[in-house]
């Protein structure tokens, strides 16, 4: 099966094993799946679409907005395979209560009313989606499932602050609307 467009790569990193050897590890909230994206982009793309149709053009387009960089392209892309029955989400309430707890632990002035709406949720594919996706993943070389492997496990050992973080110090041009920019590099050190 070609490779040929975003969907794709959103299909193949939850169907990729990760921090375990299973397939079809959740991906926990859509924040965390919206900076995976824009990491792939920006950091393995390049190495892994050799053999593929994915371009520039037909992967998400990010620009700067609340929390950083951001695609309507993922969540749509999401309600569509919802809709279709090839993902399925789990709410997560005690992760949103965290992520909560974090954006409200400082004193300074950002607008908590951004954050009312957070719902983390849990998101994997359907049998549906698993068959779908097993004959995208089986036409990758082995190069390239490795990538999605070790991407896909970093990704997800890695908290969402620090991963927040590194978006921002990586991407600055990316964070110009962020709301909250100042929380999450706080503590930062200066670079010399």
């Amino acid at each position: 099966m070609p490779i040929d467009n975003r969907r794709d790569i959103l299909l193949l990193l939850l169907y990729s094993p990760g921090i375990t050897p299973n397939i079809n590890e959740p991906i926990v909230g859509r924040t965390r799946i919206v900076k995976m994206m824009f990491l792939f982009r920006k950091e393995a793309l390049t190495d892994f679409r050799r053999g593929t149709e994915i371009n520039d053009e037909n992967f998400y387009q990010f620009f700067p907005w609340k929390f950083g960089p951001f695609s309507t392209e993922v969540y749509d892309d999401l309600t569509f395979f919802m809709l279709r029955g090839f993902i399925e989400s789990d709410p997560l309430p005690e992760s949103a209560a965290e992520w909560d707890l974090w954006l409200t632990s400082s004193d300074d002035d950002t607008n908590e009313d951004a954050v009312v709406d957070y719902n983390e949720q849990a998101f994997k594919l359907t049998q549906k989606g698993l068959k779908y996706a097993e004959g995208l993943y089986n036409s990758l070389r082995h190069e390239q499932k490795t990538l999605l492997r070790l991407f896909k496990r970093k990704m997800q050992q890695t908290q969402l602050r620090a991963l927040l973080k590194y978006v921002y110090e990586q991407y600055d041009e990316m964070t110009e609307k962020s709301q909250i920019k100042e929380k999450v590099l706080a503590n930062r050190k200066p670079k010399y």
